[in-house]
């Protein structure tokens, strides 16, 4: 079904892909550095082919180690910078269609999602540093950032989950999930999305259960806007399984399951062939009927998700099915995240960063120094972000991201002065897919 069947629209661009005269200069810097292409050495075997280099450009170099980079959104203006973690240097600037996107990493780890609610647009980055697995070792390499050509247009973008090489973006005005694919992205100007359609505007989500399976937010008969009350498992886009859900508000795949946040429960699902089996996780009746679990969070390997709520941390490990909430000294400040190393990260509005254990719910350090965090009611909404041994934590207010070392003790090991007002961050470059 073309995209356009259901009022959504992938888009080439319009115009260059620049920031304006400083991203101009940004550039003429960046140019300087040296192109080329380093082969890959003769010893390895033909079953270490990995299949990128018909991605490789003239700028792309292989480096012996990580380069991390950081994509940062601004709550103010509508720009997406790409930041050397290295330098601190901003590579790259970019325009985006508002102010604020939120941002979301790949599974493929080489695009980045910018995310524009109330512009009722995404658009796409390549941060342009990535890591690939070669058994026994890693391969490192480094290109210059850029905007890339595809947009998809559709109303009301919120909810995004990014699996088997696709990023999965629910439009609530349609009431339809469009999965792209993130090779396409880095292809062609018009790649095309797959539509998943329920029929019915609502506030909704999409997940790539598995390569045959896709799960979608599904309205009960006569519901139109508001939450999903419903989950819809569909293969070849015939729904095979209907599981209740009420209030459905929060989607994400862990290693085997994916886990959807219901207003009483968590509703588990794992892929079995042509079907799904489930499992349900209840809340616990001494938090009250108000407490439900929205949003979810985990590392790319595990089955345990985390969500905050308030001054609670809960963490739901899918294969025990069972739900284990923690008392936070203050209420959350952002939402909690989740970096690849198992580290769950929370900053409560005292400005102070905890650090818990995935598996174990423990509370292992927390850190020793603030940061500002500006309560008022226009204050801009930010999130923070894990990477390698480090998590970041911008200041949209102070102009400034904060590095914190979740290797030693949550120690603050640097402020970086960015300028503006950055928001939302992605970490890339370390990992290989």
């Amino acid at each position: 079904m073309a995209a356009a069947a259901a009022g959504v629209l992938l888009l080439a661009a319009c115009g260059d892909a620049d920031g304006g005269d400083d991203a101009a200069a940004i550039d003429d810097a960046a140019a300087t550095e040296e192109e080329i292409v380093e082969e890959v050495d003769d010893d390895h075997d033909e079953d270490h082919d990995d299949g990128y280099d018909e991605e490789m450009t003239a700028d792309t170099e292989e480096v012996p180690d990580p380069q991390p980079r950081l994509v940062v959104a601004d709550a103010e203006d509508a720009v997406v910078h790409v930041v050397d973690l290295a330098t601190e240097e901003v590579l790259a600037s970019f325009d985006t269609a508002a102010p604020g996107a939120a941002l979301y990493l790949g599974s493929e780890h080489r695009v980045v999602a910018a995310v524009q609610t109330a512009a009722n647009t995404v658009q796409f980055v390549e941060p342009g540093t990535w890591a690939v697995g070669h058994g026994d070792h890693d391969h490192y390499y480094v290109d210059q950032p850029r905007l890339l050509d595809a947009r998809l247009d559709i109303g009301t973008p919120i909810h995004v989950t990014t699996d088997f090489g696709r990023f999965a973006i629910f439009g609530d005005d349609e009431g339809a999930g469009v999965l792209v694919d993130e090779q396409a992205l880095l292809d062609s100007a018009d790649a095309d999305g797959e539509v998943v359609e329920t029929g019915r505007p609502h506030h909704g989500g999409l997940v790539q259960l598995s390569e045959e399976l896709t799960v979608i937010s599904g309205p009960r008969a006569g519901q139109d806007e508001g939450l999903a009350d419903e989950v819809w498992v569909l293969l070849d886009r015939e729904q095979v399984g209907s599981y209740d859900c009420p209030g459905l508000h929060g989607e994400l795949r862990g290693a085997d399951w994916t886990a959807f946040a219901c207003a009483d429960r968590i509703l588990l699902l794992e892929a079995h062939g042509d079907h799904a089996h489930s499992r349900e996780v209840f809340y616990p009746e001494e938090l009250g009927e108000d407490f439900r679990l929205g949003y979810l969070r985990t590392a790319e390997d595990s089955n345990v998700f985390v969500s905050s709520r308030d001054d609670k941390l809960a963490f739901i490990d899918a294969d025990a099915a069972e739900l284990t909430v923690v008392d936070l000294p203050t209420d959350t400040a952002t939402r909690a995240t989740v970096d690849d190393d198992g580290n769950v990260l929370v900053l409560t509005d005292d400005g102070v960063l905890h650090l818990f254990d995935l598996d174990t719910a423990e509370l292992l350090v927390s850190s020793g120094e603030s940061v500002t965090i500006d309560d008022s009611e226009d204050a801009a909404r930010f999130g923070l972000v894990g990477g390698r041994d480090r998590a970041y934590v911008p200041s949209p207010s102070e102009g400034v991201v904060h590095e914190f070392a979740t290797n030693e003790d949550l120690r603050l090991a640097r402020t970086m002065e960015l300028g503006g007002a950055p928001a939302n961050l992605v970490f890339v470059g370390a990992w290989p897919r």
